[in-house]
């Protein structure tokens, strides 16, 4: 999703958040008595005159309709993970392109991180977010495990996955980091010494 978009969007869902509220509110001030008087003022006439018209149902069968594929492109616009199936190397230019399959640059470091104490399991998964490329790591735990230790192995992950993605040590690349720490369940029965 560009910038242009999710800005739109969280101004969308703002105005409607506000609204909702707003008349949330005025129906609680309503129920407890606060605006006696707002029955009698609300001139309903000219839409209950509509109701009664031929072409009321297909208006608000249509107006269903287009709110119905809207919220579903919503959805969908939210439900796609652009995931890299192979990254593109500094190093790359007129001579050729260097690249390298996602998965075969998380295996030896996901591994590292699942032979970590008190890490249940460990994956990684290459995204494309905003032009600009995602490496997540997902660590699942065990509620007893050392949470420094498992941060020091994430961040040593991060670091042997920026080693392997940059030919030069001073270039950015381009390439974000995120770790994900999950709760594994029931505590494992691992030694943990205090």
């Amino acid at each position: 999703m560009s910038w242009a978009a999710a800005a739109a969007e969280r101004i969308a869902v703002l105005v409607v958040g506000l609204v909702l509220v707003a008349l949330g509110a005025a129906a609680a001030a309503w129920q407890q008595g606060w605006l006696p008087d707002v029955a009698d003022r609300l001139d309903v006439q000219t839409a209950v005159e509509w109701t009664g018209e031929s072409w009321w149902p297909w208006a608000v069968g249509g107006a269903g309709v287009v709110l119905v594929i809207l919220g579903l492109l919503w959805v969908a616009a939210h439900a796609r993970l652009r995931t890299v199936g192979r990254m593109r190397l500094d190093g790359s230019g007129r001579s050729g392109r260097l690249t390298v399959d996602g998965s075969a640059l998380m295996s030896p470091v996901v591994l590292d991180l699942e032979a970590t104490p008190g890490v249940r399991d460990a994956s990684g998964r290459v995204l494309s977010e905003r032009k600009e490329s995602v490496i997540e790591l997902r660590v699942k735990v065990d509620p007893g495990a050392d949470l420094d230790e498992v941060a020091d192995a994430t961040e040593r992950a991060s670091v042997q996955l920026g080693r392997l993605l940059r030919a030069d040590p001073a270039s950015d690349a381009g390439v974000t980091f995120r770790a994900v720490l999950t709760g594994g369940g029931s505590r494992s029965k691992m030694s943990r010494v205090r």
